[in-house]
């Protein structure tokens, strides 16, 4: 009884089983890249999201579990995201049990609250899943605990840094001063300096060079998109998230300046330091980021939760009747979360910090349904050129989907669109069709997506082709030039409100 007591925390974690009763609900589209390309390596021996192009558009070690999960697969294709559910609920446990060991165990409110926190934003939220946020935190956590725990190995301090590294490549960010931090603790003897570098090109080096040999280049070629380092970005996207997370930012620096007496408060501020280094990394280099990106910033949060629970210290809180039934309101309160994310709308960017779009009931996931029904009018293997929300589409059906963003195909693709007239290279690469937006709320306007633009100025939308490597237009399509096959009502109107319909056209 003691040990349920002294482990009744652990029970926030079943929070996590609302994605089991309709995954495809929850993730964000990005995360169904992982396990359609997992599927393409395993089952048709191709590293590609669709039968055109090789691709490196993802974080490698997250890539590598899901590769190990369609292999684990004994049932059909949409089985393996039970799989990857496991693996992303152990990253979080194990990671958190990491911290609890070394940093969280001073505060028994603390720690409840801090775990409540993470619970909430990798499981509850639910726009984490599939993404490799769940890898990275691990990660992050095996680095902390490398480093609270005073190992001296560099050979090993090096490993772990790959592995920070090739769980996220802009956590970079983070390493460089852990690399610092570690190499003064050896008085910048040189020799110590080769172990770490050797430890961390193990692993690193391969994959970059693999990079360089195979796609051409070492950045891959999500990271060359979404990049505009080192030219900042003309416009600087300041969210909801960018907000929070630098405001908490920078009160917990000055928590952890002034406030002297906090276990591993130097790992801490090392941490600290390169979580702000990345988080304005972000926000001033890269585009179209989502939460996946702020992981290390839901890390040190986790710990200001901690530290500030700790120094307060009231008694009304370490009090073992009232952290029993705060960590009982907690489960509750996630498990609340959760099923309103199963069961509802509800987006945090679009019907919480904004009224963006309702918030309502949706029993059914909508692009999915969506995918079904196309399956029923279109060949099976069909090629389609989609506008957004790719990852769903590809994954929930048997088409060749091509993304118009790029993220997911390499340097050709952008090579071909520019050298040729778009419907041009819609037949030469056998793109029989395409989705787009339509019914927008707004006419008279420009509607902008990552990778086309749409004028609706006239009866007749022109939808304009972008480059989103070069960041430039090079074709244009007008509607009255396109058959149109169907028209479906937007599936993802919760996140994308200003347009009522999709349809799928085919060239004249």
């Amino acid at each position: 009884m003691h040990i349920f007591k002294k482990n009744l925390h652990y029970l926030f974690f079943i929070s996590a089983i609302f994605f089991l009763g309709n995954p495809a609900k929850f993730p964000a589209d990005d995360g169904f890249f992982y396990p359609q390309i997992a599927h393409n390596i395993v089952r048709n021996s191709f590293m590609g999201f669709n039968d055109l192009y090789l691709t490196n558009g993802f974080h490698p070690l997250w890539m590598v579990f899901c590769v190990l999960a369609e292999l684990f697969n004994p049932f059909d294709k949409i089985f393996v995201l039970n799989i990857l559910w496991l693996f992303q609920v152990l990253f979080i446990f194990f990671g958190f049990k990491l911290l609890e060991n070394t940093l969280l165990k001073n505060s028994e409110t603390g720690k409840i609250l801090s775990l409540a926190f993470y619970c909430l934003m990798f499981f509850s939220v639910g726009t984490l899943y599939l993404t490799e946020a769940h890898l990275a935190f691990f990660t992050l956590a095996l680095l902390l605990y490398f480093c609270c725990k005073n190992y001296t190995n560099d050979f090993l301090f090096g490993l772990i840094c790959s592995l920070v590294f090739l769980a996220r490549l802009d956590h970079i960010f983070i390493i460089i001063p852990f690399g610092f931090w570690f190499w003064k603790q050896k008085k910048w003897n040189i020799v110590n300096l080769i172990k770490m570098i050797v430890g961390f090109s193990f692993l690193s080096v391969p994959y970059l060079v693999s990079n360089q040999f195979i796609f051409g280049s070492l950045v891959p070629i999500s990271g060359k998109i979404k990049s505009s380092f080192p030219l900042i970005q003309s416009y600087i996207e300041f969210g909801t998230l960018q907000k929070i997370f630098t405001g908490i930012g920078f009160l917990y620096l000055l928590f952890s300046i002034f406030v002297k007496e906090v276990p591993g408060r130097i790992i801490k501020l090392v941490f600290l330091s390169g979580s702000l280094f990345h988080l304005f990394y972000n926000l001033f280099f890269q585009s179209a980021i989502g939460q996946w990106y702020f992981v290390s910033q839901m890390v040190f949060c986790g710990f200001f939760i901690n530290d500030c629970c700790e120094k307060l210290n009231f008694k009304a809180l370490t009090n073992h009747y009232t952290t029993k039934v705060l960590a009982i309101l907690s489960i509750v309160f996630l498990c609340l979360i959760g099923w309103l994310k199963l069961t509802t709308s509800l987006s945090l960017q679009n019907n919480v910090f904004a009224r963006n779009s309702k918030f309502e009931k949706k029993p059914n996931e909508l692009v999915r349904e969506t995918t079904l029904s196309l399956g029923k009018i279109l060949p099976a293997n069909s090629r389609i050129y989609i506008y957004d929300f790719p990852g769903k589409f590809a994954f929930y059906s048997n088409f060749n989907i091509i993304p118009a963003d790029g993220l997911v195909a390499n340097l050709n693709f952008f090579e071909q669109i520019n050298s040729d007239r778009f419907p041009n290279f819609l037949k030469m690469k056998k793109i029989d069709y395409m989705l787009f937006p339509t019914h927008f709320q707004i006419r008279d306007k420009t509607q902008g997506f990552m990778g086309i633009d749409i004028n609706n100025v006239n009866a007749d939308n022109v939808i304009y082709l972008r480059n989103t490597l070069d960041k430039k237009i090079v074709d244009s399509l007008d509607e009255k030039d396109l058959v149109k096959i169907k028209s479906y009502p937007n599936p993802i109107k919760t996140w994308q409100p200003q347009y009522d319909s999709v349809t799928v056209y085919r060239l004249k």
